[in-house]
Parts: C-alpha cells; sequence; structure tokens
C-alpha cells in the first residue's frame, strides 16, 4: 500500500509509538513491542499494544532495561504477523515519536520484512524538544517528564512501549502548547513542525515570530 503523502488530516488528530527491540540495529535486530495510540482533540481515542516474538533471543540488557522476557514473548504472534495490523491501525494520520530516527527505522524495516512498501515520516519529539525546550539538562523523556512535571501514565515504567507513548503525548502537548503561545494560539499545521526539526536552536524563536506577525498581517489584510 502507497500512503498519499498530500493527504493530510487535521493536526488535532494524529498517531503516537514507540517499539522495543532486541538491539540499537535495524538490519539484524527485531521489535519485540509496539504501542501506538490515536490522539484526536488532545485526548487519546484508541490504542493498539502488542508484544512480539522476534524470531531470536533476547538479550539479557534488553530484558534488564525494558522488563520483557522471552518467556513474555512465547507464544506471541511474528513482527511480520503485526505490522500489517500497526499500519492498518495508524492509517494515513501523520506520526509522532521520541527519537523519531530510532522508530522510523525499525518501522520500515519491519515493514519491509512484512512485505509492506510505502512512505511514512515522523516528526521527533526529541528534535522539536531540543528547540523549543532547550534549558532542560537533556532531553531523554524521563528527564522532560520530570523537568516539565508533565503527567505520567498511572500504570507502566519507562522502556514499555505504552508507557513511553502516552509520555510522549504529554511532552507533544506541552511542545504544541509553546508553539500555540507564541504564534498567538493560532494552532500550528504540520508544516510549522517539520519547520522547526530543521531550525537552528538559535534561529527558531525568530522564526515562530516572523510567522505570528505574518499569520496576523495575512488576518488584517482579510478583515479590510
Amino acid at each position: 500500500m502507497h500512503m498519499n503523502m498530500n493527504y493530510q488530516l487535521p493536526p488535532n488528530e494524529f498517531a503516537v509509538l514507540d517499539f522495543e527491540t532486541t538491539g540499537l540495529n535495524e538490519s539484524y535486530c527485531r521489535v519485540i513491542e509496539v504501542a501506538a495510540v490515536i490522539v484526536r482533540d488532545g485526548e487519546v481515542a484508541d490504542s493498539f499494544v502488542q508484544l512480539m516474538h522476534p524470531g531470536c533471543w533476547i538479550p539479557f540488557f534488553i530484558t534488564e532495561l525494558t522488563g520483557i522476557s522471552n518467556a513474555m514473548v512465547k507464544g506471541m504472534p511474528s513482527p511480520e504477523a503485526v505490522m500489517p495490523k500497526l499500519r492498518d491501525f495508524i492509517g494515513d494520520r501523520f506520526c509522532i515519536a521520541h527519537n523519531a530516527n530510532f522508530d522510523s527505522r525499525f518501522y520500515h524495516a519491519e515493514m519491509s520484512r512484512a512485505g509492506i512498501e510505502h512512505e511514512r515520516s515522523f516528526f521527533c519529539t526529541v528534535l522539536l524538544s531540543r528547540r523549543l525546550i532547550q534549558d532542560s539538562p537533556n532531553h531523554q523523556l524521563g528527564t522532560l517528564a520530570h523537568y516539565l512535571n508533565l503527567q505520567r501514565p498511572a500504570e507502566g515504567s519507562y522502556h514499555r512501549a505504552l508507557y513511553d507513548v502516552l509520555l510522549t503525548v504529554e511532552l507533544w502537548k506541552h511542545i504544541e502548547g509553546v508553539i500555540r503561545e507564541r504564534l498567538g494560539d493560532r494552532i500550528p499545521d504540520q508544516d510549522v513542525y517539520r519547520t522547526l526539526m530543521r531550525t537552528s536552536k538559535a534561529a527558531v524563536w525568530k522564526y515562530l515570530d516572523r510567522l505570528a506577525e505574518t499569520r496576523q498581517r495575512n488576518s488584517d489584510r482579510r478583515l479590510e
């Protein structure tokens, strides 16, 4: 299935996802858990969570990090069986991930193994937070959650997919709030996020201020 990149759903509806994996290299490491949620008007409307058997042994250090053991994935479906269901769940919504470089590489690698070739771009809360939350000690999800006093999920822990996804939702809402405040409470479209991810930290505020001025002038002209 080929994704139509020209089709854009409204910015108040999007998907957030996270993978837990057997390692860092998507060429030979595999996913062992995925979580994705659909966010609509700032609220989680639906969720998709699945453990997977990677077809290989889960290293001990991964079990220590995530809490996911070989016993937990025994009898679970393969990534090849799960990825088409994930694709259907996400649909054509734009996707958000914390450290999207990592998650997007595994997303495309596992989709390819499942025989699903299509384009998919991701918005990265690491890149956005580096530019918009510059005073944070670092931009790991746990550090940002503590620094911003984000609402934490009631259950789970870091490095479990659903916990990290729900925390990323809260981080995204904070990031959107920072941008909206700079734009005079106007909702940013996807092009704003794309531009911000490419803009240097030194230039982000000037960019948003120029955008706010341009939008205000355009609004004033429509009223004339």
